[in-house]
């Protein structure tokens, strides 16, 4: 293979970070999942993407106003009433108000990258996670009783109408960021009882404060799952949803594929944190609520919400309708997630989805076990960027046969051009003969044209699985490394002070300046045509460049990566240069 046809191959292994935003954005819709069996369609409930302003729509009103009681019973605290559950990993604050969760603070994750930092604290103060809309009585602004076991282990609300009908929700907590809910709808009248359509929405999930979107990379989302279907990303998808309702400032969905879907889990997600709620039985939809700055001219969401919305039911008299679930509230851990059950470890997203998905076989297992290794060098000298490095000699010294291969062949290839261009000029009347002349000289000559190619192509898996392991591993979250600070947000120093660019990223640069310095060395200084030299001028400088501008925002521990694999195969290819110049001498 010459030069020129190596180019396409090198640019799908090295714009990565391109090919992962094209296909979320422009190739994953035109492959959307299969359409569910139809089934009855719940009725519609609908909630503003502003949650402090939701209201049911008219219709809705007059069916809630029909099934519920007049009057409701008045012997609930006048004022709000929290009541406090706590493990050793997660503190959760209960409110009378809805009997949701007002806030939930994580021990174990700090909420500045400074000393003496408060823990994280996700606070739901204006919409209770986990209130029911659609049922007065029992509507996030609306008290209810609140009663803690004696135990200190669960919470107990309760609301009774004035008919006899009641609710009640009990709230445990277990060892870790696991909550378990029993909701029960009891008519204890002598009536039927025609329940609503009823709204069950997660806590409203915000960028943490020192968080920016880099392109075409999610930070916000909402997943759900079935195990049918498998799993859906729909923050890769925001965007979209969002000029599907004419880029308003919030939004209100349900994707068309999961129309009529029910689910087994959903989730709402920024980068590090998570809710997911997964009912005991598949017995609701989905939907996706959403805000976003409207002073900006992109599509920047700044809150996200998942909603699980239930049917209109009727209870007979005497009847109870028990609603079972889990509700996890925690860090994007794989082994804290993957100890939840239910495949909740699958809000990470190292499930490939969209075009590629075929390739999810190698993908999933790859980054696992990428995580896995990381986190066992961490365990072996606890600082992530030495972590990383040693992953990436790890990465580099089991693909060395490969890298060692391929070079060589680019380089034979490159020494063979004279010889080749020299045969099509003389058979350029005859394109068949050329190409015959060519293979039998490759033949003759020993030479494999694709063997430069398909060892770069085998890597190309490894690479985008690291990339998405480094990009949003909580692990790196406020870990330092030399000057770095934080390896999972850039380095950002001289924030403000720096014209254009806002800051100063070294790591980089570097990793651009490696990358010519890779290149130079790699290019054979003899035995190139006019056309290869120019070839070799552009590549020594365009792919830098291009890399820098897709690079310079990234997270610093994937930049590490890419530096310290460019340095590593700097020193193969010094070392193999200088064994042929002592062979040659």
């Amino acid at each position: 293979m010459n030069k020129k046809d190596l180019v396409p191959v090198i640019i799908l292994a090295l714009l990565i970070p391109l090919w992962i935003f094209v296909d979320r954005t422009f190739i994953a819709k035109k492959f959307p999942a299969p359409a569910p069996v139809a089934a009855e369609q719940p009725a519609e409930v609908p909630i503003a993407g502003n949650i402090e302003e939701a209201s049911l729509t008219d219709a809705s009103k007059k069916q809630t106003e029909a099934a519920a009681p007049a009057v409701i019973n008045t012997e609930v605290p006048a004022d709000e009433v929290v009541k406090v559950l706590e493990n050793d990993k997660l503190k959760i604050e209960l409110t009378s108000l809805g009997g949701g969760i007002k806030s939930a603070t994580l021990f174990d994750y700090p909420e500045f990258n400074e000393d003496q930092s408060p823990p994280v604290m996700l606070d739901f103060s204006s919409a209770a996670a986990l209130a029911y809309h659609g049922l007065p009585g029992i509507g996030f602004r609306e008290s209810v009783n609140i009663e803690k076991s004696a135990d200190g282990k669960s919470v107990t609300f309760s609301k009774t109408w004035n008919t006899g009908a009641s609710f009640e929700r009990t709230i445990t907590i277990g060892d870790s960021y696991l909550l378990t809910i029993n909701d029960r709808f009891i008519n204890s009248t002598s009536d039927a009882w025609s329940l609503p359509a009823l709204r069950l929405l997660s806590g409203t999930m915000e960028n943490p404060a020192d968080m920016k979107a880099t392109k075409g990379i999610s930070i916000l989302g909402v997943d759900s799952y079935t195990p049918e279907g498998g799993i859906n990303y729909w923050g890769r998808k925001l965007n979209r949803l969002y000029k599907d309702e004419d880029k308003a400032a919030s939004i209100d969905v349900v994707p068309d594929v999961m129309v009529n879907q029910k689910v087994d889990w959903v989730a709402a997600k920024n980068k590090f944190f998570t809710q997911i709620i997964s009912p005991d039985k598949p017995n609701a939809t989905m939907a996706i609520l959403s805000t976003r700055n409207m002073d900006e001219k992109a599509i920047l969401p700044t809150s996200i919400t998942a909603a699980l919305d239930f049917q209109p039911t009727v209870l007979n008299a005497g009847d109870t309708l028990n609603l079972d679930y889990t509700y996890f509230i925690g860090p994007n851990q794989y082994s804290i997630l993957k100890e939840a059950g239910n495949n909740m470890q699958k809000v990470l997203e190292f499930e490939t989805t969209g075009f590629f998905s075929w390739m999810n076989w190698l993908m999933e297992p790859s980054r696992i076990a990428l995580l896995w290794t990381l986190n066992m060098f961490h365990n072996i000298i606890p600082n992530y960027g030495v972590a990383i490095i040693l992953l990436t000699v790890l990465v580099r010294v089991l693909f060395w046969p490969l890298t060692h291969k391929s070079t060589d062949s680019m380089r034979r290839m490159q020494e063979v051009q004279p010889q080749i261009k020299a045969i099509q000029e003389k058979y350029k009347k005859d394109p068949q003969r050329a190409q015959q002349e060519v293979m039998k000289f490759y033949k003759e000559n020993k030479v494999n044209p694709m063997g430069g190619c398909l060892p770069m192509v085998v890597q190309i898996p490894v690479f985008i699985a690291l990339f998405t392991v480094l990009r949003n591993a909580i692990e790196l979250r406020y870990s330092s490394f030399l000057w770095i600070a934080d390896l999972s947000q850039p380095e950002n120093l001289f924030a403000g002070s720096i014209p254009l660019i806002g800051s100063l990223n070294i790591l980089p640069l570097l990793m651009s300046a490696s990358m010519i310095w890779q290149q130079k060395l790699s290019t054979p200084a003899t035995a190139a045509t006019p056309e290869q030299q120019q070839q070799q001028k552009m590549m020594m400088f365009m792919m830098p460049i291009m890399m820098l501008f897709f690079f310079y925002s990234m997270p610093s521990g994937l930049v590490l990566y890419w530096t310290t694999s460019n340095l590593l195969m700097i020193g193969q290819t010094g070392f193999r240069n200088f064994r042929k110049k002592a062979k040659e001498a």
